[in-house]
């Protein structure tokens, strides 16, 4: 397997799976943790994303399909999506204001649906083939209060002013 990204959360590896490329995202132990504390943490971190992918899917959003779940070994392996991050691609096209509102409206139906992300980023969605894809529910949770979808754009609208400030700066001069 072939590193591709080191989080704070989980190491993503290129692999293959049934003969097709995949995402392998294993969790890491916490070594400051008490081990049967940071198995039960992580265990149940792994269980809700692969429940938000589930649930974002059914509502209707683009999400990576789950294809193996390794609850010993801490891993989720699913299709491997072809496409940059919105991150990259907001900062060499012209197309920013179409694919944040297409963002804003996917991030809307998310909470529609009571999924809360957890970590709305721009690197955390993929631009494939024209559409959006969400990415990485490890840190998301299933909510209905406003407060939570609050938290969910506030994140996203800080980091997103620290990320793409010339964007913003363009916007505006309009």
């Amino acid at each position: 397997m072939k590193l591709l990204k080191q989080g704070a959360e989980a190491l993503l590896f290129e692999s293959e799976y049934l003969g097709r490329k995949a995402v392998v995202k294993v969790r890491e132990r916490k070594k400051y943790r008490e081990n049967s504390l940071d198995e039960k943490i992580l265990s149940e971190r792994m269980r809700a994303e692969c429940n938000l992918l589930s649930r974002a899917k059914k509502a209707g959003i683009r999400t990576p399909a789950i294809w193996k779940i390794d609850t010993k070994g801490l891993a989720i392996t699913s299709e491997f999506i072809e496409g940059e991050t919105l991150l990259e691609e907001l900062s060499k096209t012209k197309k920013a204001k179409k694919f944040c509102a297409e963002a804003g409206k996917i991030i809307g139906k998310l909470h529609a649906n009571n999924i809360v992300h957890g970590d709305l980023t721009t690197s955390n969605i993929l631009l494939h083939k024209n559409s959006l894809v969400f990415l990485d529910f490890g840190l998301g949770s299933i909510s209905s209060k406003i407060e939570d979808f609050a938290v969910d754009l506030l994140a996203f609208k800080k980091t997103f002013a620290a990320t793409h400030y010339k964007i913003i700066r363009e916007w505006k001069k309009c």
